[in-house]
């Protein structure tokens, strides 16, 4: 796994790192194509953040809430290359704040104490900049805690820690994975909208296929028929498919992507991402690609 606590080289360097990492999200909610069931939930989510004080506060809600009031947590679930990455960031786009992602790898120090004091500087720059925390890959951080081991041990004392910053804090914090079920018990408690994101259906891949190839690109093939033939991607998929098209075009290999070539393009993807897979033909690709393709719950 690789998370990367965004900024953290910088500080050892010893420069000021206030802004360091913090992205201003360039996504819209407009451009990530969403199932009725997410975009439903999404829309939960954004009223639940903008009218967080009047829900807590007023409705006195608070009472039963511990610290500052509770982060308000959300989980993206589902295959790789859904889009959980993106639809991250355009949720924060739509309720004004930044986005600072985190690494697992970066969080994890040997050294007694050490993960447990990059988890309070990554929650405080948050704080610090009115940001939305956005853990990748996050079942390596809020999987099931076990005993019996010192390594055990040190990654349970972890996500204790982990669990304190949660209800002390009152940041906006997305967890994304492929594998809900390893979560614990209790980080599923503390999260209060779990979102799934599905494979596209016949409609979302049609939106899709329309974003990634315009009508300014040469062709006589039909958004249905690209659709139709690309049925088991996911839109991670349909965007690299989508490029390899590009390119051949701009190359001057064709004069216009036609079906058969279509064809020929998403046969040899199939091919290799079975191999990826180890001769497995999946459904989808490894999550990094969802963070640069404009599709959510597909």
């Amino acid at each position: 796994m690789n998370f990367k606590i965004v900024g953290m080289e910088a500080e050892n360097n010893g420069k000021d790192t206030k802004d360091y990492g913090v992205i201003n999200p360039e996504w819209t909610l407009s451009e990530v194509v969403l199932s009725p069931k997410v975009e439903d939930s999404i829309e939960d989510i954004i009223a639940f953040c903008k009218n967080r004080e009047k829900i807590v506060e007023d409705w006195e809600l608070k009472k039963f809430l511990k610290g500052k009031g509770g982060t308000t947590a959300i989980n993206f679930f589902g295959s790789p290359g859904t889009g959980k990455s993106i639809a991250a960031e355009a949720l924060a786009n739509a309720i004004g704040k930044t986005l600072i992602k985190a690494d697992y790898s970066e969080i994890m120090d040997n050294m007694l104490g050490g993960s447990e004091k990059k988890l309070s500087e990554l929650f405080t720059r948050a704080e610090a900049n009115n940001s939305i925390l956005f853990f990748d890959e996050a079942d390596g951080l809020l999987s099931k805690r076990h005993s019996g081991s010192k390594a055990s041990e040190s990654t349970n004392q972890i996500k204790s820690h982990l669990l304190t910053l949660l209800d002390r804090s009152n940041l906006v914090i997305i967890f994304a994975t492929n594998f809900f079920e390893n979560y614990d018990k209790a980080f599923f408690r503390r999260i209060l909208f779990h979102v799934e994101f599905e494979m596209p259906d016949a409609t979302q891949r049609i939106d899709i296929w329309k974003f990634h190839l315009s009508q300014n690109v040469p062709k006589s093939v039909t958004y249905e028929e690209l659709a139709n033939e690309t049925d088991d991607l996911a839109g991670g998929d349909i965007k690299n498919i989508a490029l390899k098209l590009c390119i051949k075009l701009s190359a001057k290999k064709l004069e216009s992507i036609d079906l058969d070539t279509v064809k020929s393009e998403v046969d040899k993807y199939r091919t290799s991402l079975a191999a990826s897979q180890g001769g497995k033909l999946v459904d989808n690709l490894p999550d990094e690609d969802a963070k640069i393709s404009p599709i959510s719950n597909n």
